[in-house]
């Protein structure tokens, strides 16, 4: 449990992703992703609003379609919810195959282009949205000494950190958390770059453990935590 202040329900849920390593954003964002995803797999399958919305947004992303499938599974235990709005989101796409298919010389040109436009994926507009909020609660809690600490200790990766930085509002205090955080990157560099140096047979007994770590930090940093959202449910 942390022991970070938190004085309302957005900060208690902020304030617990900082109890665990990786970047408390990703882990902030994959749960309430998790908890949206069940959240129309148990009220709004057959809801018109939600599957007018699921037709204009022609489905979901690659990854959100598997966490969709494992969110279903987890909310009825089995895969019926899904199957349900599988087959509208087929049902659209076939359409646009079947337009492409039919389309003659002149306009296959314009139907290709259509179906292979990404879909609008709900989820990862969900996903956004939990993002935008998460990074100004962050902005606000900066201005509190346990918080400010925080932030610029955490292991925060790429996208939310240029994302905080890029953010408008910052607090004054913002300067000294950007240069933690750029400290801690650097000093990371530095071990992957020791850890390649040291990689060569000659040299492998110089390698450290924190080395041997590093390329797997390098990556949670660039990367991301990877995005587990759905796989608690399988």
């Amino acid at each position: 449990m942390s022991q970070l202040p938190a004085r309302d329900l957005s900060a208690v849920k902020l304030a617990d992703m900082f109890s665990e390593p990786g970047c408390p954003l990703c882990r902030h964002r994959d749960r309430a992703v998790t908890r949206y995803i069940e959240g129309f797999m148990y009220e709004s399958v057959s809801d018109v609003a939600f599957r007018r919305s699921l037709d204009d947004a022609r489905g979901f992303c690659r990854p959100h379609v598997h966490a969709v499938l494992a969110g279903g599974r987890h909310v009825s235990g089995g895969p019926l919810g899904s199957a349900i709005l599988f087959g509208a989101i087929m049902r659209v796409r076939e359409r646009e195959l079947r337009a492409v298919h039919d389309a003659g010389s002149l306009s296959r040109g314009r139907r290709s282009q259509e179906a292979v436009r990404a879909a609008g994926c709900l989820v990862c507009a969900e996903a956004a949205t939990v993002d935008t909020a998460a990074v100004n609660s962050l902005l606000r809690l900066a201005t509190e000494p346990e918080w400010a600490v925080a932030i610029g200790e955490a292991e925060l990766c790429l996208d939310h950190l240029a994302s905080l930085m890029a953010a408008p509002g910052r607090p004054m205090v913002w300067g000294d958390i950007e240069d933690r955080q750029l400290t801690r990157i650097r000093a990371l560099r530095e071990l992957v770059e020791v850890f390649a140096h040291n990689s060569s047979h000659d040299r492998r007994h110089l390698t450290s453990p924190e080395q041997v770590a590093a390329p797997g930090q390098a990556a949670g940093f660039l990367g991301g935590m990877p995005d587990d959202t759905g796989r608690r449910a399988r």
